[in-house]
């Protein structure tokens, strides 16, 4: 492992443990095995090193896409099923990325806000399409509501459940929440929702 990826490899722990806030360089660069100094010939300081761990998180979130469905229902479970798996596999980079997104720190925080908002897009856009009429802001409200219950698991205290059906279940869970979308809506009914049976 080189030097980088040990430094990362620390931070990611120490982050997720005890917050980025209460964790400083030397205490990273003594648990890597090198002196605080040393870190600033890997990085230009923690703020970096946290902008880098959230990248590895967008990019882990990212790598089971595909091509967005013809079929949003389709698409709707490939997004759920994604942040599940992304959340169960990488649990301290999804806690980082949960809790930590107001310690960014500038440039980094706009390099993140424009990733993030490439893959919030693609959840709002086929929210869109399940449910036309919602306003772009209720859409987010809606993705950042699911995406907090698809990382509640992983991300709480004392670590995951275990479970093996865990997964599934909040992916199903999701599914369901977001039927509320096709509920009342400026004093109309609408008939559309998720049909759970289609997955």
């Amino acid at each position: 492992m080189g030097r980088d990826e040990k430094i990362l490899e620390v931070a990611e722990e120490l982050f997720f443990e005890r917050s980025f806030d209460a964790v400083g360089v030397d205490e990273i660069g003594e648990a890597a095995g090198v002196t605080g100094s040393a870190i600033y010939r890997h990085f230009e300081g923690k703020n970096e090193i946290l902008a880098t761990l959230f990248d590895r998180a967008i990019d882990a979130m990212l790598v089971g896409l595909t091509a967005p469905h013809d079929d949003p229902h389709q698409e709707l479970r490939q997004l759920i099923d994604g942040l599940v798996s992304f959340a169960l596999t990488h649990r301290r980079l999804a806690g980082i990325w949960e809790r930590e997104h107001r310690a960014l720190a500038e440039p980094y925080k706009r390099r993140y806000q424009r990733r993030l908002r490439r893959y919030v897009e693609r959840w709002t856009d086929c929210l869109e399409r399940l449910y036309p009429g919602w306003s772009a802001d209720r859409l987010r409200t809606a993705t950042r509501a699911v995406q907090a219950l698809l990382m509640s698991d992983a991300t709480r205290s004392g670590g995951p459940a275990g479970s093996k059906d865990v997964g599934p279940f909040l992916a199903d869970m999701a599914v369901r929440s977001l039927e509320a979308l096709g509920g009342e809506r400026n004093g109309k009914i609408s008939k559309r929702s998720v049909s759970t049976t289609d997955h």
